[in-house]
């Protein structure tokens, strides 16, 4: 099994689009500040991140972007508070465009992806991608902590106990055994 190539930086999308080219690559996870902060990784440079791109144009000459990004992101779960592996396979489908007005014309089926110029920075891109496949909240999948949870969000608790401390009318019935 052959190593990994490392990921281009940046790649001029229209001559690859022209060419119906791929970028295939691995990148460390430290490359990526805003999806490392994310994390809780303390070593998130050892966190590989797969990417595969193909590029094609189009018959309006749009370029689209295809493909998909995989790694694994250590979060923290909200529930109970313990790291977890969290496993990321994103599929990308997307218009590169220059600016946003060419942004407002993508089709709805593909999301815009903005460059700079002719060059497009793919590492962003990855980024991106990324930081929106998250999870909005992160939860582990361990069965001690969905015990805990009642619809993944609300604490489980002991009714008969909390009715006990939180009776609103047991003043009442102390006030009527001293009559």
């Amino acid at each position: 099994m052959s190593t990994p190539r490392a990921l281009v930086h940046r790649v001029d999308f229209r001559r690859l689009a022209t060419h119906q080219g791929r970028i295939e690559g691995r990148l460390d996870l430290v490359r990526l500040d805003r999806v490392a902060a994310e994390t809780i990784n303390a070593q998130a440079g050892d966190t590989p991140v797969d990417v595969d791109l193909v590029f094609r144009e189009d018959a309006q000459r749009r370029v689209h972007v295809e493909g998909d990004i995989r790694t694994t992101l250590r979060l923290e779960c909200q529930r109970c508070l313990n790291a977890f592996d969290h496993p990321m396979n994103v599929d990308v489908a997307g218009v590169v465009v220059g600016d946003d007005e060419a942004a407002a014309n993508v089709p709805r089926e593909h999301e815009p992806v903005l460059a700079d110029g002719e060059m497009l920075d793919v590492h962003a891109l990855v980024a991106d991608e990324l930081l929106l496949a998250l999870p909005s909240v992160a939860r582990c999948s361990r069965a001690e902590c969905a015990a805990q949870y009642v619809n993944d969000d609300m604490p489980r608790r002991d009714v008969k106990n909390d009715e006990e401390r939180n009776n609103p009318f047991a003043v009442l019935s102390q006030l009527k055994r001293d009559d």
